[in-house]
């Protein structure tokens, strides 16, 4: 719900040079749906016909969250005590306070698969403010901490909108440490009876280059600058792998003794195997235990399998990999892609679909694609592997469900 007492604080005003900082919010996942940022103090996030930026969703308040702006066009979110979380790059905000949104990076409105996304900016929009700022530095005009202005009183004291938030960043910077840190795991089971089948794409890693990944090339572009993908320096296939993906992954097969069998096509190509293999061992995760068999690799003198569609390919070479192993007692796929939905290509051909796809109540997990595995979702995996109930706590994390008592919107 939203809580009509929020009151905007004195530094919230519209930017000096509007046309300057104009900026897009973006939703992800949404065709063409964005909106532009430019001289309002305030732009409101809901699904109430009178929000700014309107989402629909189930997990989106009336008024769910609200993107403020200071004189020089910096953007803070806040959330305005929604019922299911505001959420920047999967840190939950408090209520009525607000954070800074920095350019290209992640909201989430809500938590698990069903929530909605708004991203700030695109490389384009970003290069053009990055533009704008080099030019205003050669025009001489000073920092908003060097430039007294007492022209309007909402704008006595903009320091206290940086002030405030300067624990986010080292907040947010703070991973990167711990994760060089990471000491490995013990020395894995050589017979396991508990496996994860795992994707790379939207599980570890974002979705952005995935044709590049595939095609060989040896560097991405992020943000204007080249940076390594492929090839044999530390960063490998891993340099732009989730910390936090990483550091969940870590968390299942440390409470679960789980190996890892791989069953992204990341499995097709050996470099980047070897940059999965350098990813987990500078996180502490102990080596690919297997992967999966490529049911399109030609075989002479047979056939081509046809299968209705890439998830009932890839649940196949699931299930024939356990035929292969059956001393596997438990099992969990985890995958951006839904392993557990019978196609209707599947059923019109008299196949039976049913065998063939997962069991999402335990033998599979969803993960959303622009956030991948987070501890919320690894809880759950960890149940499915070691054959156990989870909590309504757990389920709820992941799939948005409320707990307790609901509080009526007003």
């Amino acid at each position: 719900m939203a809580d009509e007492k929020f009151r905007r604080p004195k530094w919230c005003c519209a930017p000096r040079s509007p046309e300057r900082h104009k900026q897009l919010v973006r939703a992800v996942g949404e065709a063409e749906r964005s909106w532009e940022i430019l001289d309002k103090s305030v732009y409101t996030v809901g699904r109430h016909e009178t929000a700014d930026f309107q989402l629909q969703g189930e997990l989106v308040s009336r008024i769910h969250a609200a993107v403020l702006q200071d004189v020089e066009g910096e953007r803070y979110l806040v959330d305005l005590k929604s019922t299911h979380g505001t959420f920047l790059e999967s840190k939950r905000l408090k209520p009525h306070e607000p954070v800074k949104w920095p350019q290209g990076h992640l909201a989430s409105f809500g938590f698990g698969p069903k929530a909605l996304f708004l991203l700030l900016g695109s490389v384009a929009a970003e290069e053009n403010v990055a533009n704008a700022a080099e030019k205003a530095t050669e025009e001489d005009v000073e920092p908003a901490s060097k430039r007294p202005r007492t022209d309007t009183v909402e704008v006595d004291d903009p320091m206290a909108a940086l002030y405030g938030d300067l624990p986010e960043a080292k907040l947010i910077e703070a991973p990167k440490v711990v994760e060089s840190k990471m000491q490995p795991l013990p020395t894995p089971i050589k017979d396991p009876t508990r496996v994860i089948f795992l994707d790379i794409d939207g599980v570890l890693r974002p979705l952005h280059s995935r044709q590049d990944a595939f095609q060989n090339t040896r560097t991405i572009e992020i943000n204007g600058a080249r940076v390594p993908l492929l090839g044999s320096s530390e960063a490998k296939a891993g340099v732009d792998f989730w910390p936090s993906a990483m550091r969940a992954l870590r968390f299942i097969v440390q409470k679960t003794e789980a190996r890892i069998v791989l069953s992204s096509d990341w499995r097709k190509q050996d470099v980047l195997k070897e940059g999965i293999e350098s990813a987990f061992e500078e996180h502490g995760i102990p080596s690919l235990y297997s992967s999966t068999p490529d049911l399109d690799q030609a075989t002479p003198g047979v056939i081509k399998a046809i299968h209705s569609s890439f998830r009932e390919k890839r649940c196949k070479e699931i299930r024939k990999w356990l035929k292969q192993h059956p001393k596997i007692t438990h099992f969990c796929a985890i995958d951006d892609v839904d392993l557990s939905m019978v196609d209707k290509a599947s059923l019109k051909s008299g196949r039976d679909a049913e065998n063939i796809f997962l069991d999402p109540d335990k033998e599979f997990v969803k993960t959303n694609p622009v956030v991948g595995l987070t501890m919320e979702i690894s809880k759950l995996v960890i149940c499915y592997l070691n054959g156990t109930e989870p909590s309504e706590e757990i389920l709820a994390a992941v799939f948005g469900e409320p707990t307790g008592t609901i509080t009526k919107l007003s």
